[in-house]
């Protein structure tokens, strides 16, 4: 009797294995496949990073650019070259020679 008892306890729990080892596939699977995807979101984290830090050094630059244009010498300067502008009380000599 003890070993019809026995069996039965057997068959009733045949089904954990199976259905572990489904569990067990399915978590390395989708392990696998996140692991893929942050692969990829860190490699294009650092693209971003790389283009972020590309439009700072711009930035200051062209903050470093509009200051310099901004002095009184970079206005007076594009004033005579650019503009042919000169100071009140200056000559202008033209060389026709050339």
């Amino acid at each position: 009797m003890k070993n019809v008892v026995a069996k039965r306890k057997r068959k009733s729990g045949w089904w954990i294995f199976p259905l572990l080892a489904v569990a067990v596939v399915y978590t390395a699977f989708m392990l696998y496949s996140q692991s893929r995807e942050m692969y990829a979101i860190r490699i294009e984290m650092k693209e971003v990073q790389k283009r972020i830090d590309r439009e700072k050094a711009l930035r200051q630059e062209l903050l470093e650019q509009k200051d310099e244009l901004n002095s009184d010498e970079s206005i007076e300067k594009i004033a005579r070259e650019k503009l042919g502008m000169v100071k009140d009380g200056e000559r202008i000599f033209v060389d026709i020679n050339q």
